[in-house]
């Protein structure tokens, strides 16, 4: 009787292996899978999160730029509205154009034509700022 048990006991042992042996292997991912997949997951995010700073950063200048050669236009039809002859040298000034404070220089100078001056429009958003303005503008103004 005492073998009739012990094989009945090997017999159930080795059901229960099997039974567990097929759940192993249909039971999900893997730790490494999961590692792997993550990593993926956080390089393309990564990546997406850098294009799209990247994106906004663009606008943001662009937008600078175009307000900023509006500035240099508006500087240069107001010398030729106001019909004033400048004398050569550098005017500074300030002008706000959408909620913002932009500075502005304009340097007058003699051509070789004695009835035209040149002008120079450089346009900041700092006046502190000695870096490359946002917008440089060339005009000409005839003598009224």
């Amino acid at each position: 009787m005492r073998v009739v048990s012990a094989m009945r006991a090997v017999k159930t042992v080795k059901t229960i292996k099997t039974m567990r042996s097929p759940l192993r292997s249909e039971g999900g991912f893997s730790l490494l899978e999961t590692v792997a997949a993550l990593a993926v997951l956080a390089l393309a995010l990564s990546a997406s999160l850098r294009a799209v700073s990247e994106y906004a950063r663009n606008a943001a200048y662009l937008r600078d730029r175009t307000l900023a050669h509006w500035v240099a236009m508006n500087q240069a039809t107001e010398r030729r509205v106001r019909l004033e002859w400048p004398e050569p040298g550098i005017i500074r000034g300030t002008e706000t154009m959408a909620d913002r404070e932009w500075h502005w220089n304009v340097s007058v100078s003699n051509t070789t034509e004695p009835q035209m001056r040149r002008l120079e429009i450089q346009v900041r958003a700092d006046s502190a700022d000695t870096s490359q303005p946002l917008a440089r503008l060339e005009a000409y103004l005839v003598k009224p």
